[in-house]
């Protein structure tokens, strides 16, 4: 999870307050979250839904406002339901810094870790924690959390290759892959920042490609 840039012209459609989830609505959302899912940063893809910030149940108010509606898919959405409207706000915060997130391959777990003592920051904690590790223990995920993860350690796998290449043959062709990888259009960026910020001769050399919209 990482900070968002949000596009500050307002889709036409909302301002008849007939639905949140119009065509332009969920146009302009994939380009301001470039298709990916704001919690778990994999694709939305076919199971996408426009999701409540502050969900629609606790805040009717908020239904339609612009603001409130971010990029979901149906896994993410339905973890975070109505009981974590007091999370870190991804178009706020930069939560690539406020939590440290990497991935225990060994025991096929995320890992989650936060000095902020807010309510907001250890909710978000726990929301992630439930997204990536499941209602139990990692060993008892459900099918469908399974899957999910399954997929988490497709992307990170990949990554860890791409660095290996590097590390092994360090050319510009192989730091060129390094970068594509850590463009914000890619999946999992809160955890390839700590891969790299964990090794300091990547972040050496990377540290200017994981800024992503802090610049915007």
């Amino acid at each position: 999870m990482i900070r968002e840039a949000k596009s500050s012209v307002y889709p036409s459609s909302l301002s008849a307050h007939n639905r949140y989830d119009g065509p332009d609505v969920v146009e302009q959302l994939f380009t301001d979250h470039h298709g990916k899912c704001y919690l778990c940063e994999l694709k939305a893809k076919q199971h996408f839904e426009v999701e409540h910030f502050k969900s629609k149940e606790n805040f009717p108010e908020l239904k339609y406002e612009w603001t409130n509606l971010l990029l979901s898919d149906g896994y993410c959405n339905g973890k975070k339901s109505k009981s974590f409207d007091n999370i870190l706000n991804p178009n706020i915060h930069n939560i690539e810094d406020i939590i440290e997130q990497r991935i225990d391959s060994i025991n096929r777990k995320a890992l989650f870790k936060t000095s902020n003592t807010s309510i907001e920051a250890q909710k978000t904690v726990e929301l992630l924690n439930r997204l990536y590790n499941g209602t139990h223990a990692p060993k008892l995920r459900t099918k469908r959390e399974d899957k999910f993860y399954k997929e988490v350690e497709r992307v990170i796998n990949a990554f860890n290759i791409i660095l290996f290449n590097y590390r092994f043959n360090i050319n510009p062709q192989t730091e060129k892959a390094v970068r594509d990888e850590l463009a914000i259009d890619k999946e999992l960026l809160g955890f390839k920042y700590w891969i790299i910020k964990d090794n300091p001769d990547l972040y050496a050399v990377f540290a200017d490609d994981i800024i992503w919209n802090k610049a915007v």
